[in-house]
């Protein structure tokens, strides 16, 4: 396997780090190399969380994106010179469900700003709270309250804190002050009380406007909006409020956004923060909240480059299938391509099960199909971006090969770095997740996470991965409410179900009959799942839930 790069430096000064950074962990500091996540979902917290109530999660419910960034994986190095990098890779082998031929192209970008020496510039925070009546339902506002208590404590001195409370009206409890009066923001945060409806576009437009037409260039500007809830009252059109936000969003102004309980609006929360420069995260528990708003809180709040352009071409011998890892990436049978608003530092540092799941970094995965023609040449990689505070655009491409048969299976998987061992892996525990995510036909959902049990378990006995043993307490996990709901292993072969047989294509959810749907977007009433100890539950809280960083 063959990187070749070309790197054009539009303005080299940018390369050498920016102010935004304060000159820490800039490229050619000699710092590792560290991940990037691209936005956009951060976890698989409301997958999880359908799972703790002991019902089974639907195909819309396991985010790809989120799913990555729940796993660490040490990028590659990569020889770019620049404070990002593009770096590809392959793996050739065999799918994990079915046993097919299967060789993937896996882009991620790589930097090196070291997260353990980050620093980011002051902030003009705004928070926007959802306290409609919904809130009160499984401790929703106590989860909220708990992290914005945390926020409070962590913020820096230079921060500043603006808060928008919104049920069917809209109240500005604290505007963006001289200087941080943690006392009285705690206070206002306990006076915080369930009530109303659900003003969604009001509650937003008025936290943006806290930040003015002209935000402050020497500062991050940054909303933060936490809902559990549809909008129910004042402009309800999901359009009109991203396209709300997205001229807000123009004027330099971040968005952030959290998800509570489990009948939020997904994809509008989703795609605002995808639109806006922002991380979606979800908390499930009140130990979510404590990490996202210490833990993350340095990472998602600022960008370490904007208008970031990733493009890939397939070279002669393959077609691109299925691209897996954002929404963002839209692809034809030859090419593809993405625009991201803002990328950021992925926090994770380590394999350690004494780190939270999240905050792994970002990654694609495209499916390639063998055709005939083949010369070596994979694929060729471009990505372009700026650097904050810079106009000018800093642009790099490299080309992947690979001098075997593409047609022909090896007979151990073929892995272009070590890196893309776990990867490998990652890849397939997804695909097996959501196959069995898609199925209507429950002991066909049995037999897909079986094999994929199988194969996770065989993989980790020799790589020994703490992001992969959570995976499969995941998978027994569901295996356990499939059998609660009255499945059968009935030790079908995985080829004979339909979802299965193509493990690259998601299949929508108009195709289940009424009585099969599974469960998409319903309200949480916690516990553990239905035929399982509750102790696999803390287990898993674990190994997610640890601290991050050690002295």
């Amino acid at each position: 396997m063959r990187l070749l790069y070309s790197t054009v430096f539009v303005i080299s000064a940018a390369c050498a780090g920016s102010s935004s950074f304060d000159g820490a962990g800039a490229a050619g500091s000699g710092a590792g190399p560290g991940g990037v996540s691209f936005g956009g979902a951060q976890d698989v917290g409301e997958f999880r969380g359908i799972l703790d109530r002991g019902e089974i999660p639907g195909p819309d419910t396991l985010d790809a994106n989120g799913f990555f960034n729940e796993h660490y994986n040490a990028p590659p190095p990569a020889g770019c010179g620049a404070l990002l990098c593009a770096v590809p890779g392959m793996s050739v082998g065999r799918d994990w469900l079915t046993g097919a031929h299967q060789a993937t192209l896996q882009i991620s970008v790589s930097t090196p700003v070291d997260p353990a020496t980050y620093h980011r510039l002051p902030m003009n925070l705004v928070v926007v709270v959802d306290h409609s009546g919904s809130m009160a339902s499984d401790g929703r506002l106590t989860k909220v309250k708990a992290g914005l208590h945390t926020m409070i404590d962590h913020l820096q001195a230079e921060d500043r804190l603006a808060i928008v409370e919104f049920d069917d009206q809209v109240d500005i409890d604290a505007a963006l002050g001289a200087t941080l009066d943690r006392p009285a923001l705690h206070a206002i945060v306990d006076r915080l009380v369930p009530r109303g409806a659900t003003n969604i576009y009001d509650g937003l437009q008025a936290g943006f406007r806290q930040l003015g037409d002209a935000p402050a260039s020497e500062r991050q500007n940054r909303v933060i909006f936490l809902s559990d809830g549809n909008a129910t009252a004042g402009d309800t059109l999901q359009s009109d409020i991203l396209a709300m936000a997205a001229g807000r969003v123009k004027l330099g102004i971040g968005l952030t956004t959290i998800g509570v309980g489990n009948d939020f609006d997904v994809g509008l929360m989703r795609g605002l923060a995808e639109q806006g420069a922002g991380n979606f995260y979800f908390l499930e528990d009140p130990s979510a909240a404590t990490e996202v708003f210490s833990e993350e809180l340095d990472y998602f709040m600022q960008p370490i480059a904007l208008d970031v352009q990733l493009q890939a071409t397939a070279g002669p011998g393959y077609q691109f299938g299925e691209a897996i890892g954002s929404h963002l990436w839209s692809t034809q049978a030859r090419s593809g391509s993405m625009q991201i608003p803002a990328v950021f530092v992925a926090s994770r540092t380590s394999q350690s099960g004494g780190q939270g799941r999240r905050g792994g970094g970002s990654m694609l995965f495209i499916h390639m199909t063998p055709i005939a023609g083949n010369t070596g040449r994979v694929a060729d990689v471009t990505l372009s971006f700026r650097t904050p505070g810079s106009a000018e655009r800093i642009s790099q491409t490299v080309s992947l090969d690979y001098a075997a048969d593409p047609t022909v299976t090896p007979e151990q998987p073929y892995l272009s770095a070590p890196q893309m061992t776990e990867r490998f892996a990652m890849y397939n525990l997804f695909l097996g997740l959501r196959a069995a995510a898609q199925s209507a036909d429950h002991g066909c959902a049995l037999a897909v996470l079986g094999a994929t049990a199988a194969a996770a378990t065989a993989w980790n006995r020799t790589h020994e991965d703490p992001d992969v043993a959570a995976d499969l307490m995941l998978i027994d996990q569901f295996r356990a409410n499939l059998a609660a709901k009255g499945a059968v292993d009935d030790e079908r072969p995985v080829r004979s179900c339909p979802v299965a047989g193509d493990p690259y294509q998601p299949v929508p959810i108009d195709t289940y009959p009424d009585d099969a749907r599974p469960v998409r977007y319903a309200c949480s009433t916690g516990g553990a799942s239905g035929g399982l100890p509750i102790v696999l539950g803390a287990l898993i809280v674990g190994l997610r839930r640890g601290r991050r960083r050690h002295a």
